[in-house]
């Protein structure tokens, strides 16, 4: 079957990614590397078999993981160090994400991944399609002897973008899925812990899915998405699963007449997973263009505390989205940035750990100046920089801390800063869109910063 051309599946698709309703569920069928797109599960195979001296006449003549490793045993060869090569296999060699993963991560209303594979290619490709290169993606793994399983919030309080392991992540240990008894190992641990994991279970029974390239055989795919949706597969329910297979791994025709048939709100789509990625890429950027400068949608809060050495960003609470703007601009280039948020909110115990954030822990002080700012003689972004200039005061002369950004047309002569920072050159970004020279000059400032202090 070809890609889809239904113009309501799309819209439909489109319309649920928008809102924030769609988990992507990611297989090893569309992570690719290289500039060839090579599929990298398959590369593993080869290698690994090369690793573990598996002859290759004893090899399918595409061999998969799972026949790699069950040959290595019969040939009773050593569990552990099944794990131990591959790791090694992916520290060593460090293939770079393919166009599937970076055009998904280009999609900026996904926010939370879930993936069955245990590489680290969808972090590196949301780390460079959205951090510049930085590594702030978010990645946690289940492994059934953790002690932390569950997500530390909800997916819609999430700061940053998340990856979510289901079959663990590739470390030296056993620690991950690499054949088939340890799929099933897995896939039953997750059946039995994901009742005490709240928000995960949670955002799984109230999100679509969209499974993309899962290679598993047709009764572990429904055995899968029985444990994520928590109820029978056959029951209506407001959101719908798509399943993007290929078409040597769509299974039996019984796959197709379940998904099909009985349950109504289950699309299976047998085609290249890899091509609907850069079909669903096309049509959200024709809907959602991206042009230099221009603002986005998808705008994440701040994370509850401040990262060590981020980029301190000081608002009044009427411009917060510009702020939001600043904070996901500047990341796109690199930098670490962050606001607070909790003395927008009655009650709590912000005030006594912000002035050590301003004093010591941030490495650049940036400050959104507005006619919310200007017009108004008292407010705590003044308490703010006030402590941002005592703090500059300990530094040389001519070291970069301060740094003024203008949001909207309010006069620069009646900027009220504190008098020590009156001279400094303030830039101008209407509604915080970040321009690509200042994005740069901030991630030069910063890590100038970073690597020069005692940022505690």
């Amino acid at each position: 079957m070809a890609i889809p051309t239904d113009s309501d599946f799309w819209e439909d698709l489109l319309v649920f990614i928008e809102e924030g309703k769609v988990i992507p569920v990611i297989g090893e069928a569309v992570v690719t590397f290289g500039p060839d797109n090579q599929n990298l599960y398959g590369w593993l195979a080869k290698s690994l078999a090369k690793k573990l001296q598996v002859p290759p006449d004893s090899l399918p003549a595409t061999p998969t993981l799972n026949d790699v490793v069950c040959r290595h045993l019969l040939r009773g060869g050593a569990r552990n160090v099944i794990y131990t090569r591959l790791q090694r296999l992916l520290r060593d060699e460090c293939p770079e994400p393919g166009t599937a993963l970076r055009e998904l991560a280009s999609i900026s209303a996904f926010n939370f991944f879930l993936t069955t594979t245990f590489d680290p290619l969808l972090e590196n490709a949301l780390n460079a399609e959205r951090y510049g290169g930085q590594r702030l993606t978010q990645t946690l793994s289940f492994f059934p002897e953790a002690a932390l399983k569950d997500l530390p919030v909800r997916k819609s309080a999430l700061s940053r973008a998340t990856v979510y392991h289901l079959l663990g992540h590739v470390s030296p240990c056993p620690e991950y899925v690499v054949w088939e008894e340890d799929v099933l190992e897995f896939v039953c641990a997750l059946h039995q812990h994901l009742p005490v994991m709240e928000k995960l279970a949670r955002d799984l029974k109230e999100h679509a899915l969209l499974v993309i390239g899962l290679n598993f055989s047709d009764w572990l795919v429904r055995f899968f998405l029985r444990i994520t949706r928590q109820s029978r597969l056959s029951e209506s329910r407001a959101t719908t699963e798509v399943l993007a297979v290929g078409l040597t791994a769509a299974g039996s025709e019984s796959m197709v007449l379940f998904f099909g048939g009985v349950s109504r709100n289950i699309h299976v789509i047998e085609c290249d997973p890899s091509e609907f990625v850069l079909e669903l890429n096309r049509r959200w950027r024709e809907k959602h263009p991206v042009m230099e400068g221009e603002r986005s949608e998808f705008l994440p809060p701040p994370e509850p505390e401040m990262p060590a050495g981020a980029i301190f960003m000081s608002y009044a609470r009427e411009d917060e989205e510009a702020a939001r703007r600043l904070k996901a601009g500047l990341e796109r280039h690199g930098c670490l940035v962050w606001y607070d948020r909790e003395r927008l909110k009655p009650g709590g115990n912000w005030h006594n750990n912000l002035e050590d954030e301003v004093k010591g822990r941030c490495s650049l002080f940036l400050s959104v100046i507005s006619r919310t700012t200007e017009g108004a003689p008292a407010g705590y972004f003044h308490q703010e920089r006030n402590w941002a200039a005592e703090w500059q005061a300990m530094f040389s002369e001519g070291e970069e801390f301060y740094v003024p950004v203008v949001i909207d047309d309010s006069s620069l002569a009646t900027k009220r800063e504190p008098r020590s920072f009156r001279n400094v050159q303030s830039t101008h970004l209407p509604g915080g869109e970040v321009t690509v020279e200042f994005g740069k000059q901030m991630r030069q400032l910063m890590e100038k910063r970073r690597a020069g202090s005692t940022i505690q």
